[in-house]
C-alpha cells in the first residue's frame, strides 16, 4: 500500500486501450519504463485513427500537445461531436464509458489514465457519495492542462525519481476532475458563439502553418477564410480558446524548439526562419512561453 492507501502495482498498457502501442504511432516516452502505480501516461504521435475503445474502468483524458486535427468522438448512447482541436485543448472519457474515434491527422497528444480507484476514493472523501464524470470534448481547462503539462515533463524527466510526486499529481488531477467534471460539478459545455465553422478554422490553420515564418496579419488571416478582421478576432478566440496573435507566437516558439532539438542551425537563423524579427525577440518569447532562453534549451535536448 502507498500513502494514500492504493495498491502499488505498476499501472501498464494492457490496462489500457494500448492506443498509443498501435502501428504507425511514433512513441516518444511512456510512464510504464518509469514505474509509475497511479496513473499511465504516454506521449506520441498518432497514426490516422478509426477505433472503439470498450469501457475499461479507469477515466482518461488527451492532451492536444501538436498538430491541429479534426477529429470525431461518438459515446455510446450520445451525439457525435467534432471538432478541429487545436494544443492546448483536452478531452475527457469517463471509464464507464465506450466512445468510437476518428481522425486523419498526425497530431502530437499526451494519453494519461488515472486509475480508477484513485478516481473513486477521491470523489468519495469529497463528496460521500459516487460522482460519474461527464464526457468533455475539445475543452479548455487552465488547472487540469498544467497538471497535463506536469506529467509531460515528469516523462521527459525519466519519470522522476520521488514516486511522492507523480501520486500527488494524481490525487490532485482526481480531485479536479471530480470537482468540475462529474455529476456533482456545476460546469456546463455550451458551444461557443460565433464560433469558426471545422472547415474555416482548418483553413485558417493550414494558412497560419505555412506561413508561420512571414509577417502574419489578421487581414491576410481574414481575408483567407473570406471574414472581416473584427468578426475573425473574436471568432477564432472563441473557437481556439485564444487570441489569433497568441497561438501564432505559440507556435512559432513550438517550431522554433523543434528546430533547436533536431538541428544545429543558429539561433539567429532559427528566429527569422519562424516569424520573429530578432534573435532577442525569439528569447524573450522563448524564456516567457518554456521558461529558458534558447541556448539553454538547445544545451539540454
Amino acid at each position: 500500500m502507498n500513502v494514500f492507501g492504493q495498491v502499488r502495482d505498476v499501472f501498464r498498457a494492457g490496462e489500457t486501450h494500448g492506443r498509443a502501442l498501435r502501428q504507425g504511432n511514433h512513441i516518444i516516452a511512456k510512464s510504464e519504463d518509469a514505474g509509475w502505480h497511479s496513473l499511465y501516461a504516454a506521449t506520441f504521435r498518432e497514426a490516422p485513427l478509426q477505433i472503439t475503445e470498450p469501457a475499461i474502468g479507469h477515466p482518461s483524458l488527451i492532451y492536444h500537445i501538436a498538430a491541429p486535427t479534426e477529429v470525431s468522438r461518438a459515446i455510446e448512447g450520445d451525439s457525435r461531436e467534432h471538432a478541429v482541436i487545436v494544443p492546448g485543448r483536452i478531452c475527457l472519457t469517463p471509464g464507464d464509458a465506450t466512445a468510437s474515434w476518428q481522425h486523419l491527422g498526425n497530431p502530437e497528444i499526451l494519453q494519461l489514465y488515472l486509475r480508477r480507484s484513485i478516481y473513486e476514493s477521491t470523489a468519495e472523501e469529497l463528496f460521500g457519495s459516487p460522482a460519474r464524470l461527464t464526457p468533455r470534448f475539445a475543452i479548455l481547462d487552465p488547472l487540469l492542462e498544467q497538471l497535463a503539462i506536469a506529467v509531460l515533463t515528469a516523462l521527459k524527466d525519466g519519470g522522476v525519481e520521488d514516486r511522492l510526486y507523480i501520486e500527488t499529481i494524481a490525487q490532485l488531477i482526481g480531485v479536479h476532475l471530480a470537482r468540475a467534471h462529474s455529476s456533482h460539478s456545476r460546469m456546463r459545455q455550451s458551444p461557443p458563439a460565433d464560433g469558426l465553422t471545422p472547415p474555416r478554422i482548418r483553413r485558417l490553420l493550414e494558412y497560419i502553418e505555412q506561413h508561420l515564418g512571414e509577417n502574419l496579419s489578421l487581414q491576410a488571416m481574414a481575408a483567407e477564410v473570406n471574414l472581416s478582421p473584427l468578426y475573425l478576432a473574436r471568432a477564432f478566440r472563441s473557437t481556439v480558446g485564444e487570441p489569433p496573435h497568441q497561438y501564432v507566437i505559440r507556435r512559432r516558439i513550438e517550431q522554433a524548439r523543434w528546430l533547436l532539438s533536431s538541428t544545429t542551425l543558429p539561433i539567429t537563423e532559427i528566429a527569422l526562419a519562424t516569424g520573429f524579427s530578432s534573435q532577442s525577440h525569439l528569447s524573450n518569447q522563448f524564456r516567457r512561453l518554456v521558461g529558458v532562453s534558447p541556448a539553454v534549451y538547445r544545451k539540454h535536448c
